[in-house]
């Protein structure tokens, strides 16, 4: 098997790339940066013709390659419409077009996050994409072009998906944890002692998993394989958005202060950025959709295991981080 990540040297990408590699597969990881920790690095860029490959690397490519993760795009959730969409929707029909070129492709995998579900009506299953709902944010609208131009080319393209939810856990590639975008971003905000509104004080999913979870699903996607289906995977013991914050800051001996929220209008969420509590949770004080936890059933077992207590280590990689930062 030899399999092309694109989009390999991020968080996820890196440790799909490692699974992969430990599971005997020969890999190759494209990035902008040319960076990889596992594999064969290469230097390219999916919003090109050809994913801006010279031409001899490109033949080779198209010759080797048996097997594609796509894993690329931004992961911002307040990245405008020019970022969401280049990369996301444009990006996306050129790689798919680049995978129609590849004579002995026998599996691709998208990796696609739930939140493209949006603020999703009525309860949702593997099967869903468009339910009429509405888009929090150019992010979310984003995942699900990208995703729907997926599905319109399962017809002639070996391609399947996977939906994430947020991923956690200290980064594979050894370096300090990324508290820039999505979830993440509310971490430092809680650590210093600083309150955030929510919905039932955060008693609802967030439908989170950890990173080596993850990438172990992915792999299992291309060796299952996962052929044309979707599958969805996050932590089965679902804990709530506020179990995730309490976990997260434990190690720092710190009580996460979550104020209750009543019903999340436009007003409450005024008053929620105006005393601090960060604008990417601002949206996702509630609860996200109805998500059918049945859809783990179309998952062949045996699924793959969530690192034991992964959102302490979490909390614990973001004190290492601290304490270099300041020297202790």
């Amino acid at each position: 098997m030899n399999v092309l990540i694109l989009g390999g040297s991020g968080y996820l990408g890196a440790a799909v790339a490692q699974a992969c590699a430990a599971s005997g597969a020969q890999v190759r990881v494209l990035s902008r940066s040319g960076r990889a920790i596992a594999g064969e690095a290469v230097r390219g860029d999916i919003r090109m013709p050809r994913l801006g490959l010279p031409a001899r690397e490109l033949a080779r490519v198209r010759e080797e390659t048996t097997h594609v993760v796509l894993c690329f795009g931004s992961v911002s959730w307040t990245s405008g419409p020019g970022e969401a969409l280049e990369t996301h929707s444009s990006g996306m029909r050129s790689v798919l077009t680049f995978l129609r070129g590849l004579p002995a492709l026998r599996q691709a995998v998208h990796v696609s996050s739930l939140l493209a579900l949006g603020r999703a009506q009525g309860r949702v299953t593997n099967r869903e994409l468009y339910t009429g709902q509405r888009f929090r944010n150019w992010y979310e609208y984003g995942k699900y072009c990208a995703e729907r131009h997926v599905r319109d080319t399962q017809q002639d393209l070996p391609i399947g998906i996977v939906r994430f939810g947020p991923v956690l856990g200290p980064d594979p590639r050894g370096g300090r944890p990324d508290t820039e975008h999505g979830l993440p971003k509310v971490f430092p905000h809680l650590l210093a002692g600083y309150p955030v509104h929510l919905a039932s004080r955060g008693d609802f999913p967030c439908w989170v998993t950890d990173v080596t979870s993850a990438a172990d699903l992915v792999w299992k996607a291309l060796s299952a394989p996962i052929g044309r289906g979707t599958w969805t995977w996050f932590d089965p013991a679902r804990p709530t958005l506020g179990e995730v914050f309490t976990e997260v800051c434990r190690p720092w001996g710190v009580v996460p202060k979550i104020v209750e929220a009543k019903p999340l209008g436009r007003f409450t969420r005024f008053i929620g950025e105006r005393v601090g509590t960060p604008r990417e949770l601002a949206d996702y004080a509630e609860p996200w959709f109805d998500l059918d936890p049945g859809v783990l059933d179309d998952i062949p077992g045996p699924w793959p295991v969530p690192e034991a207590d992964y959102l302490a280590a979490t909390g614990r990689a973001l004190l290492g981080r601290a304490e270099r930062e300041i020297g202790v």
